[in-house]
């Protein structure tokens, strides 16, 4: 006799409309180490006064009858030269339709495409200001930054209280100014939670684990920026889901970084700053531009979102680099 209808084989499965899963990186904080100055022109630059000139005693007695003494101070300039940044993502008019259809995946795909689009603009700026970090001979006078030979690691022998000191130390007798920001990736920041001479000093803080803002309390820091976004560098072949981590933070793999350095409240006139990020005004009158529009042949939707910006270093004396923090 025939068997009875299984109701599991006759099910017919679909997407769950409450549940998805998505991966992208949890913070940025390229915009928080070079701080942003909107509405400037594509052709501008900086004036920089020479500090050398200002820390020089040259005020004389003046005799009656005489004239004072006499000096002047020095300026460079500093170009600004903003490039365009942008990415974009098509939605064709069959999957517009076809979205919301019953068993159709949980998408909002305008909504997907422009966070798509935005997190492009964002990971690309994580990277030039990790870059410029990287390539510059700050105040450490080391091309790439001063080898912390791993001495940040948990254990005996750790440098790295002593290693910020002397960092702020050499910032503050070239330029006058002590810096208040630490840039610190996230597997050194890692390292530092088990490290005796760390926990010791802040043992009698009511937190019994070390965040971000204990750790700039403890340094005399305004603030302490954990870099933990990641790149994938593996291409991708045949829509595989290929995935090769690379820190953005590191100097080295594996092995950390760090960055000291001054950045001011705002800027303005005669404020000193290591590094800025200057960006022009979008024709909707903000720093950063998301647009869309309808593509005929092809009968899709565009979304795109662009950025006008130049990331520039202001002032090399004014920033400590250091690498191999927690390993060499």
């Amino acid at each position: 006799m025939p068997n009875s209808p299984s109701p599991q084989a006759l099910t017919v499965r679909g997407p769950l409309q409450d549940v998805s899963i998505h991966f992208k990186n949890k913070n940025y904080i390229a915009d928080s180490v070079a701080m942003i100055k909107d509405g400037i022109s594509k052709v501008a630059k900086i004036t920089k006064y020479n500090p050398g000139d200002w820390f020089r005693d040259e005020a004389q007695v003046r005799a009656p009858g005489t004239r004072a003494a006499r000096g002047g101070f020095n300026t460079t300039d500093v170009n600004i030269n903003p490039k365009q940044f942008a990415f974009a993502k098509e939605i064709t008019q069959e999957d517009m339709t076809a979205q919301g259809d019953f068993l159709t995946p949980p998408f909002n795909m305008q909504q997907d495409a422009i966070e798509w689009a935005v997190d492009k603009i964002d990971l690309k700026k994580e990277k030039r200001v990790s870059a410029i970090i990287k390539a510059t001979t700050w105040a450490d006078g080391n091309v790439g930054g001063e080898d912390a030979a791993g001495g940040w690691a948990a254990g005996a022998g750790n440098t790295f209280l002593a290693d910020i000191r002397n960092g702020k130390a050499v910032i503050q007798s070239k330029t006058g100014m002590i810096p208040n920001i630490l840039v610190i990736d996230y597997a050194t920041f890692e390292a530092l939670k088990d490290e005796a001479t760390v926990s010791d000093k802040i043992k009698h803080v009511m937190k019994d684990i070390l965040t971000a803002d204990i750790v700039a309390g403890l340094l005399g820091l305004d603030q302490v920026l954990v870099g933990s976004a990641i790149e994938n560098t593996a291409n991708e072949v045949d829509g595989s889901d290929a995935f090769t981590a690379a820190n953005i933070w590191e100097t080295t793999a594996g092995k950390g970084a760090a960055f000291l350095f001054y950045r001011p409240a705002r800027f303005g006139l005669k404020v000193p700053a290591a590094l800025g990020q200057f960006r022009v005004k979008q024709a909707n009158g903000q720093g950063r531009l998301t647009r869309t529009w309808y593509e005929e042949a092809e009968d899709q939707w565009v979304y795109e979102a662009r950025e006008d910006t130049d990331i520039t270093v202001i002032h090399e004396n004014l920033g400590y680099h250091w690498v191999d923090t927690f390993a060499t």
